[in-house]
This record gives C-alpha cells, sequence and structure tokens, in this order.
C-alpha cells in the first residue's frame, strides 16, 4: 500500500487514539451495512440502489477508511460517499444516465478493492500473472512489456516500438517507458523520434519528456532506406501478430544489438556452466508457474524498467557525450556547456543521429489496417451513422488532456543538406556559372562535417473539438523557447546560431474534415459556380481583390479547402554572423543563376553585311564575324559578372544585414505570418456513403 488516509482530527497524534478513531469507523461501517440489508427487507427501492452498486462502493470506502488504505486520501470520507449517492439519485431519473452510472460505479469498486485491501490485490497478481506471463502486478500499478510493435501502414509506412507501459489505478494514469518512432517520408528521407518517458494522467494532462527527432536522408543514413514502397494495407484483417514484415526486419537488422554484460555474468555465476539458449516455443513449454507475491513482483518490476533506462539510447548518448567532453581538450575554450540544458539537448540529438531510428525493435507487429478491420461492420457502420458521438467523445478528450512537452529537439546531418543543395542548385551551373563553384566550396565547408539542430522547449499544446459543426476545430501551441545549434560531432562541440525569444501557434481545421463527417462536405463545384467565381475574378476591385477571388477560383476547380496556420515568433532574436554569411553566400549564388543565360544561349549579335560597295572576300568576312561574336560574349559575361558583384556582394550584405539585425537583440513584440494550407476533398468524398445520419 502507498499512502494511509490521514486522520481527520489533528489532535489524534497518539497511537492509542488513532486505534480508537478506525475502531469507530469500522463499527459505522458495520452499522451502515446492517441499515441497508434491513431496508431491502421492509421495502423495494432500495434494491436499484443495491443494484446499481453505489452502497456496495461506499462501504468499501468505509473498510479503507477504517483500515487507513482508503484511495483518495486527500478528499474527506463524507464528500466521496455523498458525491456517490448524490451522483446515483440523479442518474436514476434516466434509463440512459443510469447505464452509465451502473458500469462506471462497479469499476469504481473494483479499482478500490485493489488499491484498499491485500489479499485482493495479491489473488489479482497471481491469477493475470499465471495468464500473461508479461504482465505485472505492482499494488495499484499494472505493467506490460514486450508490447508489439505497431506498424504504420497506411498514407506512410513506419514503426512505433512502446518497450513498456505501467497503468496506475490510484492515479488513473498510464506512463509509456521507451517510445521509438521510425516513419518514411520517401525513398530519401526519413525521420526517427524516440521519448524516454511518455505520461498520461487521465483527465488532467499529458507529460511527455526530452523528444529527440532526426531527419536522415541517404541511404547510410535511413533505417528504412532500402526498402521499396510495397506495403499495403491489409483488407481481410488477418495476421493480427506478424514477426517478418519488411520493416520489422530492417529495424531489426540495423537495431542496436548492445545489452548490459548478461553473457559474461551468466558465465561468471555458473563457472562456465551457463544455461543454453532455446526458442521461445521451448522456453515456454518448460515453465512452472508460479505466484508471486508483493516482493517478486516488485523486483521483477523494478529489473525491467532498470533494463529499459540502461539500454535506451538517450541514455547512452549522453553518457557518451559526457565522456567525449571531459576528455575534450581546452575545456576552457569550449562554446558547449555540459551544464546548459539546451546544449545538453542538442549534442545529444547529434549523437543520436547515426544510431539506428528504431533501436529497440521487438519481434512481433501489429498493423495498422488490421486494427482497423477488427471493428465489426455493424459497429462501423453504426458509428458511422452517428458523428455526434465522436465530437462527444473528443470534446472531453481534447479538453482535459493538455499536451505539455519538455523540448523537442531535431536535427539533420550538414552532408545530406550539402547534397541536397547539389542536387537542387548547383549541379547544372558548376561548370559554366563564373563564381558559382567558388561559392558552393564555401557553402560546402560550413555544411560538411556539421550537423545542424533546432531545439523548443517548455510547450504547451491544447486543442478545442466542438460539439456543433457550425465551429472549426482550434489548435494552439505556445513555446517558451527557440534555439538552432550547428554542432560537430566529433568534436562534440557546438554553437548557436539562432535564439528567439519563444513562439506559438494555431491551426484551424474545418470540422467536416472529421472522420464520418462527409455529410457537411461543401458540395462539388458546378460550370455555374465556377462561372460565377469567373466573374467576381473579372470584377474585382483592385491587385489584392483580383489575387484573392484568383486563388478561390483555382481552389474551387481543384476541389480544395483549407487549413489555417498562423505562427509567430515572439522577440528579442539573435543570428549568428557565420549564418548570416551561409545565407548571403547562397542568395548570391542563386541570383548568379538566375542571371545566367543557359547552356545554349548565344550572348553576341551576328555581324551583318552594312552594304558597304568593297568587295571583302568572304573568308576574310567569316574571321571578321568569328572575332566580332567573341569579342562581344566576353564583354557580356565581363559586364554581367560586374553587374552581379555590385548587387549581390555577400560578405557586405551579411555585414549590413547583421547590424540590422543586432537590433532585434533588445526589440520586443512578435513577427508573424498567416497562410492557408490547401487539402483536396477528394479522398473524403470517396469514403463518404450513403446512409442517413441520425444525430449529425
Amino acid at each position: 500500500m502507498e499512502s494511509q488516509t490521514p486522520l481527520p482530527d489533528a489532535g489524534l497524534s497518539k497511537p492509542r487514539d488513532v486505534h480508537a478513531y478506525r475502531a469507530g469507523v469500522l463499527i459505522r461501517a458495520h452499522l451502515f451495512l446492517a441499515t441497508t440489508v434491513g431496508s431491502l427487507a421492509l421495502w423495494h427501492w432500495p434494491q436499484r440502489w443495491l443494484i446499481s452498486g453505489a452502497p456496495v462502493l461506499t462501504y468499501i470506502l468505509w473498510l479503507g477508511e477504517a483500515t487507513g488504505y482508503r484511495v483518495l486520501p486527500f478528499v474527506p470520507f463524507w464528500t466521496v460517499a455523498s458525491l456517490i449517492n448524490l451522483t446515483y439519485a440523479v442518474a436514476t431519473t434516466s434509463w440512459l444516465l443510469f447505464g452509465i452510472y451502473l458500469p462506471l460505479c462497479y469499476m469504481a469498486t473494483l479499482i478500490s478493492c485493489l488499491c484498499q485491501f491485500e489479499l485482493a490485490s495479491n489473488f489479482t497478481r497471481s491469477s493475470l500473472g499465471s495468464i500473461l506471463a508479461q504482465l505485472h502486478f505492482i499494488n495499484d500499478k499494472i505493467a506490460f512489456f514486450n508490447i508489439p510493435a505497431l506498424e504504420i501502414d497506411t498514407e506512410v509506412e513506419g514503426l512505433l516500438v512502446i518497450r513498456g507501459l505501467t497503468l496506475s489505478l490510484l492515479h488513473l494514469s498510464l506512463v509509456a517507458h521507451g517510445v521509438e518512432v521510425g516513419i518514411k517520408l520517401s525513398d530519401d528521407m526519413e525521420l526517427s523520434l524516440q521519448v524516454d518517458e511518455v505520461e498520461i494522467k487521465l483527465f488532467r494532462r499529458v507529460e511527455i519528456g526530452d523528444v529527440y527527432g532526426n531527419l536522415k536522408g541517404g541511404e547510410y543514413e535511413m533505417t528504412f532506406g532500402s526498402l521499396a514502397d510495397a506495403t499495403t494495407a491489409s483488407t481481410d484483417g488477418a495476421s493480427l501478430m506478424v514477426s517478418d514484415t519488411p520493416l520489422l526486419l530492417a529495424a531489426a537488422k540495423n537495431a542496436d544489438t548492445r545489452q548490459p554484460e548478461v553473457e559474461a555474468t551468466k558465465e561468471k555465476l555458473t563457472n562456465g556452466d551457463g544455461p543454453v539458449d532455446v526458442s521461445a516455443k521451448d522456453a515456454a513449454a518448460s515453465l512452472t508457474q508460479v505466484n508471486l507475491d508483493k516482493d517478486k513482483a516488485n523486483s521483477r518490476y523494478a529489473a525491467a524498467l532498470k533494463h529499459i533506462d540502461e539500454t535506451s539510447s538517450i541514455r547512452q548518448a549522453r553518457q557518451q557525450t559526457d565522456m567525449m567532453a571531459s576528455r575534450a581538450p581546452n575545456a576552457d575554450s569550449r562554446t558547449f556547456d555540459p551544464s546548459n540544458s539546451g546544449d545538453m539537448r542538442a549534442a545529444i540529438c547529434s549523437e543520436l543521429h547515426d544510431k539506428p531510428s528504431v533501436p529497440h525493435p521487438p519481434t512481433r507487429s501489429v498493423k495498422v489496417t488490421t486494427l482497423q478491420n477488427l471493428t465489426a461492420p455493424k459497429v462501423r457502420k453504426f458509428m458511422h451513422r452517428l458523428p455526434f458521438l465522436l465530437r462527444l467523445l473528443l470534446n472531453p478528450i481534447a479538453y482535459f488532456h493538455t499536451i505539455h512537452i519538455k523540448a523537442i529537439t531535431v536535427g539533420g546531418s550538414g552532408k545530406w543538406l550539402q547534397h541536397m543543395l547539389h542536387e537542387m542548385v548547383f549541379r547544372d551551373y558548376l561548370e559554366r556559372a563564373t563564381g558559382v563553384t567558388n561559392l558552393e566550396r564555401r557553402l560546402s565547408a560550413w555544411l560538411s562535417d556539421a550537423n545542424f539542430v533546432v531545439e523548443i522547449a517548455n510547450i504547451v499544446g491544447m486543442a478545442q473539438v466542438p460539439l456543433s459543426t457550425a465551429f472549426d476545430i482550434t489548435t494552439q501551441l505556445r513555446v517558451d523557447d527557440v534555439m538552432a545549434y550547428r554542432t560537430l560531432p566529433a568534436k562534440v562541440d557546438l554553437k548557436q546560431v539562432v535564439r528567439l525569444g519563444g513562439a506559438d501557434a494555431s491551426i484551424t481545421v474545418p470540422s467536416f474534415l472529421l472522420p464520418h463527417h462527409e455529410h457537411i462536405l461543401p458540395p462539388l463545384p458546378t460550370e455555374e459556380v465556377e462561372r460565377e467565381k469567373e466573374t467576381q475574378v473579372a470584377e474585382a476591385d483592385g491587385i489584392p481583390k483580383q489575387i484573392q477571388a484568383q486563388h478561390d477560383l483555382e481552389q474551387t476547380r481543384k476541389d480544395e479547402t483549407n487549413l489555417t496556420l498562423s505562427v509567430h515568433a515572439r522577440l528579442p532574436a539573435v543570428f549568428d554572423q557565420e549564418l548570416l554569411n551561409f545565407v548571403a553566400a547562397l542568395i548570391k549564388a542563386t541570383k548568379i543563376i538566375e542571371m545566367d543565360p543557359g547552356p545554349d544561349s548565344d550572348h553576341s549579335e551576328l555581324v551583318e553585311d552594312s552594304g558597304s560597295e568593297i568587295d571583302v572576300p568572304e573568308p576574310k568576312k567569316r574571321g571578321f564575324r568569328e572575332m566580332t561574336r567573341t569579342f562581344q560574349t566576353d564583354l557580356a559575361k565581363g559586364m554581367r559578372r560586374v553587374a552581379i558583384d555590385a548587387v549581390t556582394n555577400d560578405r557586405w550584405i551579411a555585414k549590413l544585414v547583421g547590424k540590422s539585425i543586432r537590433r532585434l537583440e533588445s526589440a520586443k513584440g512578435d513577427v508573424g505570418y498567416t497562410g492557408l494550407v490547401p487539402i483536396s476533398l477528394e479522398s473524403y468524398r470517396k469514403a463518404a456513403e450513403e446512409e442517413i445520419k441520425l444525430l449529425p
């Protein structure tokens, strides 16, 4: 048991007074039981009260008060008892409310018994422990380990791994230990996310620790880079547990196989005669079921959590960073401060970049589409006809579960950014555009050996799902600190290149984008509507109105709607001069490329015959034309070079911009942008069903 019920009278300090108080409570509990039984013998109305479970729950809580282990010890007993029975009085006026109250009351009774009585908890622990080998029952907690991975096989491919789950019945909280996510965004891009702990406090908040993410590109960085886009959604709902999918095999191939020194310890403890590793089937056949007591359950649970913590990639990266930082020379001149939480997160994220996206994959996985198909067709049809129930469910979930994230740190490799610049900007111009080669070398030198990390700290997010479809869904995000780093993993050194005073964002989503809400989708655009939009474009008053009308016309033709995204960065802001130099050099390179006429252009004009009567031989005419063409081409290139250098002197521009930006270091206010994100409605119209909605 975790905590005893505080005594209502602070003067009861002696053990004799405590025993007297608890004896009195026990007597009152038995009197309540006797009164309830007597009422059942005399009247009929207490039968419905007994069926509801309210008197049983009240008696159980009274016994917990008498033993000193009542649930919710911080709330006075009479307040809890009154709330239980007053809620019953309201619920008994409606068959719907009574149907909701009945299972909730019996669930509360079960949880109270597990938390208050050791006999009930021991019996449940031994029973569940003999049924589920991976389930741990510890006091008021239920823990699961070796959980199958969730294989994402919908719009994108990916793998979600949760290494452990702990459900606390007393605190009504769910804790996920060791969350690892790997998502293949495209053939040359992958996102990995890792967090050590996520705690969901039911009807209160969601607390997430330090989240580390990495964008990976190229065959050698990606865990799932060698996989083709062959993931298909299962339609028959078969193969609930899959052990040989391409995603699992790729994750297992790249998994972090470093384990604690189990083999050496096993040989040492057994004097070289250690047990032989066997298959899971053979091991299960030789198991003997034992009823675990409290001490064994606690030790097994603690050992499982310790193993997850010791093999965590985040913990190992932190240890590696600390070790390399302690060995690095010239610690006084180093910009990396191990005591600074922001610097440490950036260094850890940079260290995690070369690690597998999913370091600890389990042996089995469950597909998302398989779980979706587990729902019976009749149930899906019923939910489809009652979209209001979905909003009724999402409204309290979103309202009571604000999300608090300690920090999100996302990094990317400088070599990958260098490759992207080469492929998208410089590839076709390095051989002929004068000056581009030197600029490309400067940009590559700043990118090649570094990683770039963006960190946002102290994040609070909340969402509002309205019950009425007349209102849109709104999501708000607030960030206290925004930083960007350029890190050198080989030297365990980093430099902060950007820092903002904070940021906030809001997203507005139309309600008809929710599942089962296609009945309120905007109607398909007709020719008459398109003609009306074209008329609005023609009659628009002024350029701004004309551009807006043209955008509406294009979206009407494409059958699109919009998400409204608003982002604001809070000042002051600090920018490093090296970053400004890099941006200025990149702008200069793009300007040179824009002014380059192309490989097939001719910069000279043909020298035409002036009509002179002087008879010039044909070979001399051709030589004169070639000389003139060469002269004009060189002159045009030289003048263009001078113009580009005059307009795009990147070093001078960077210094000038740096002087202007330094004023932002003492400025206040915010700078933001509000834009629209288009979403096609075609897929939503295809998923529409013709059944009439009962509660739209």
